[in-house]
């Protein structure tokens, strides 16, 4: 979205990292979206409407009716102690160990990405993620100025092969890198799944190279088909540091995210913690327990799988549909996102305006680069949208590109699957 320029007196006074801070286009585009009259494939909200709210009443009730007095007060800055046994349980679920001691509570994840750059990242120290990577995540990392390396991705997640060449070509001019971020299950934005053996591959060369991997792991219990992935942390808890949240299988509401990671990390990460919020929610966190331990989460996670299933199923059907020979797009086997890639002379930031216009909405691919990149791409959401809602965003969104494409054409590009004559300009 356009930046609103003002001036600001106040404007010498700020860190110098401040010019650093940048705004979330997704976060910019939820006041458009949030209007009844578009269709929105941008925010990657999960589906609440699954959740039972009988269930969420009779939980609170439990909790204060338990011990009210303990869940409006403070709370240690680690985390609510019975809570990370349910975590580990979580976790246990994708075959990845943990102890309560491994743990520390966070408000969200988003938290966790913060304090994690606060305690690694000096000015002009080198990080690596993907390219694309989660917007949140990059926020994060550019508030504390290092030098971003990114590193594209195929099919099955991040290419080693470029990843190598980074690392070797900064320690051959006498530089480290800190960490690889990496989202390796149905990754946001692309949707992608890093392969199991380039699993091994990228910790290996984290080995060689004396660097952390941070894992963001989200969507991993989101996975609708094939067989899953080891974590990263399962393969090598000393050198990862795995993030995990409850916002994509309980409520993104309740903003409860963890970090597991070696204790020496998890010491300076909880004095980091402690200067930003000195504790996480009591009151969440023991809403949350409670729900863990005494409600059939396990089903509750199998429900939104059936209705996420479904919704992925209809937008790459009606993407095949209204754009084949048009775009490409990833096909995920789970999680929340479709990465689409239109011919690189429309510029998706630039074709926004119209796709509101046509009551859709989309999340244009460069918000998701530090630098330059993704500028003819962009992320569909199809968590939130019912199947029809979905089918009809993409014949909206189909319009708007083919609009693009016949002015494209007019103006001497060669367009794909758009010849003169062709029944795409008429639809």
């Amino acid at each position: 979205m356009s930046p609103r320029f003002t001036l600001d007196p106040f404007s010498e006074k700020y860190a110098h990292r401040t010019s650093n801070m940048l705004s979330s286009e997704i976060r910019d585009l939820l006041a458009i979206t949030a209007r009844p009259d578009i269709i929105s494939l941008a925010g990657g909200l999960p589906y609440t409407q699954a959740f039972d709210p009988e269930i969420i009443m009779r939980t609170v009730r439990r909790v204060l009716a338990e011990d009210h007095a303990a869940a409006l007060q403070y709370g240690p800055t680690d985390g609510y102690a019975p809570l990370k046994h349910c975590l580990i349980e979580v976790m246990a679920v994708e075959g990845t160990p943990c102890f309560p001691e491994d743990i520390i509570i966070t408000h969200g994840a988003q938290q966790g990405l913060d304090i994690i750059s606060k305690i690694f990242i000096n000015p002009g120290d080198n990080i690596i993620t993907e390219a694309p990577s989660y917007v949140g995540a990059l926020n994060s990392f550019l508030s504390y100025q290092p030098n971003i390396h990114t590193i594209p991705m195929d099919e099955d997640g991040m290419v080693l092969e470029n990843l190598a060449g980074v690392l070797k070509g900064l320690a051959a001019k006498g530089e480290r890198v800190k960490f690889i971020y990496t989202i390796p299950n149905f990754q946001n934005p692309a949707g992608i799944t890093l392969r199991s053996e380039r699993r091994f591959g990228l910790l290996e060369l984290a080995h060689e190279y004396d660097c952390l991997v941070v894992e963001d792991n989200p969507y991993g219990m989101l996975r609708f088909e094939g067989t899953p992935c080891p974590t990263l942390r399962s393969l090598d808890e000393s050198r990862v540091i795995y993030l995990g949240t409850l916002s994509k299988i309980f409520s993104a509401g309740m903003r409860i995210g963890w970090i597991a990671a070696p204790h020496p990390i998890l010491d300076k990460l909880l004095l980091a913690k402690q200067s930003a919020d000195l504790c996480t929610s009591t009151f969440t966190q023991m809403v949350a327990h409670s729900y863990f331990t005494t409600e059939d989460w396990r089903g509750q996670v199998k429900q939104l799988l059936e209705h996420y299933r479904g919704r992925r199923d209809a937008i790459l059907e009606a993407l095949e549909e209204h754009l084949s020979g048009i775009a490409e797009w990833t096909r995920p086997q789970g999680g929340l996102f479709v990465w689409a890639t239109l011919p690189e002379f429309i510029k998706t930031s630039e074709m926004l305006a119209a796709a509101v216009d046509a009551k859709v909405a989309y999340v244009p691919g460069s918000g998701f680069f530090p630098h330059e990149g993704g500028e003819c791409c962009m992320r569909l959401n199809f968590s939130y949208s019912d199947v029809e809602t979905v089918h009809e965003g993409i014949k909206r969104l189909a319009k708007v590109i083919k609009r693009e494409l016949s002015l494209a054409r007019a103006l001497g590009f060669k367009v794909p699957g758009l010849e003169a004559g062709s029944s795409h300009d008429e639809q």
